[in-house]
C-alpha cells in the first residue's frame, strides 16, 4: 500500500483538476474524470494480483481490493457514457462487498483495541462506521436514492466526531506507547484513508454545490435532457419501458441522429 501512496497523490489532484475542468464547462474535464477512474481500477487490480502471491494471504483485503476494482471500473464506464446490462446489480454487489470487507475490519479492530485502550476501540469503530455508512450511501443510489442524503450526512457527522475526540484526546497508552488517533489511522495498511479522502472530496463538492458556492460539474457532450432522464432513473421516478431506461433509448437516437449529420456534412 505504501509504495502506491505517490500514485494515489497523484490521482486525488487529478480528480481536483477534472472536477474544476468540468464546472468550468470543459469538455476535457469528464475525459480526466473517467481516466483517473481507471488509474484507480488499474491500481487496485494490481494489488490485488500482488496479494495472492504474498506469504500471508488477507482474503478480507482482497476481498476488499475486488469491489473496490469493480466500483472504479463501473464509474469509469459510467463517465464515458458506457452501460451494459445489469450494471446496477453489478454496481450494488461490489458496494456490498466492500461493506461486509469494511465491517469485518470493524470487529477485528475492535478486538484489538478494546483490551488495550477503550477510548481507541471507540475511536476506531467510530471511524470504520464512517466508512461503512459512506459506502452504504454511495451503494444505495439506483435502489434507495432517498436513503442516500441521510446515510451520508451521518457518515460526515461520525468523521466529525472522530476528528474532534482526536484532536482533544492527543495521547492514548496503548501497549505502553502514547498514540493520538490521527496516528491509529494513519498506521493502518489499508485502503481507509484512500477511501475517506474519496469520500470527504465527494462530500464537500455535493455540500458547496448544493450551496450554490461552486457551481456543478457539467459536460455538453451529451444534451442536458440526456442528464435529466439519467437523474430520474437513478432516483426512481422511472421505470424500466421494454428492458431500457429512457436515457439509454434517448442515446441511441442521439447517436443516430448525430451519425446522419456527420454523413451529411461530409457530402
Amino acid at each position: 500500500m505504501k509504495k502506491f501512496i505517490t500514485y494515489y497523490y497523484l490521482l486525488f489532484v487529478l480528480l481536483i483538476l477534472g472536477a474544476f475542468a468540468s464546472m468550468a464547462q470543459n469538455d476535457y474535464g469528464n475525459t480526466i474524470l473517467g481516466g483517473v477512474a481507471l488509474a484507480f481500477t488499474g491500481l487496485f487490480g494490481i494489488q490485488l494480483m500482488a496479494s495472492f502471491s504474498a506469504k500471508n494471504q488477507d482474503r478480507n483485503e482482497q476481498l476488499e481490493l475486488l469491489s473496490l476494482m469493480l466500483l472504479a471500473g463501473i464509474l469509469a464506464l459510467r463517465v464515458f457514457y458506457i452501460h451494459f446490462p445489469w450494471v446496477e446489480a453489478a454496481y450494488g454487489l461490489s458496494g456490498l462487498l466492500l461493506m461486509i470487507a469494511q465491517v469485518r475490519k470493524l470487529v477485528s479492530y475492535w478486538k484489538r483495541y478494546i483490551g488495550r485502550n477503550k477510548t481507541a476501540a471507540y475511536m476506531v469503530t467510530i471511524f470504520r462506521t464512517s466508512i461503512i455508512l459512506y459506502v452504504f450511501s454511495m451503494t444505495i443510489v439506483p435502489f434507495a436514492p432517498m436513503l442516500t442524503e441521510p446515510s451520508g450526512e451521518a457518515a460526515f457527522s461520525l468523521l466529525i466526531i472522530f476528528v474532534i475526540v482526536a484532536y482533544f484526546k492527543r495521547e492514548l497508552m496503548i501497549s505502553g506507547e502514547k498514540v493520538s488517533g490521527f496516528q491509529i489511522v494513519s498506521q493502518w495498511k489499508d485502503h481507509s484513508l484512500v477511501l475517506m479522502t474519496l469520500f470527504f472530496l465527494f462530500t464537500a463538492y455535493m455540500g458547496l454545490a448544493k450551496l450554490n458556492a461552486i457551481p456543478k460539474m457539467y459536460s455538453d457532450e451529451l444534451p442536458q435532457a440526456y442528464f435529466e432522464f439519467v437523474n430520474r432513473a437513478e432516483t426512481g421516478k422511472e421505470n424500466l419501458i421494454n428492458g431500457q431506461y429512457k436515457h439509454e433509448e434517448f442515446k441511441e437516437r442521439y447517436d443516430v441522429f448525430i451519425k446522419r449529420n456527420s454523413t451529411l456534412k461530409s457530402k
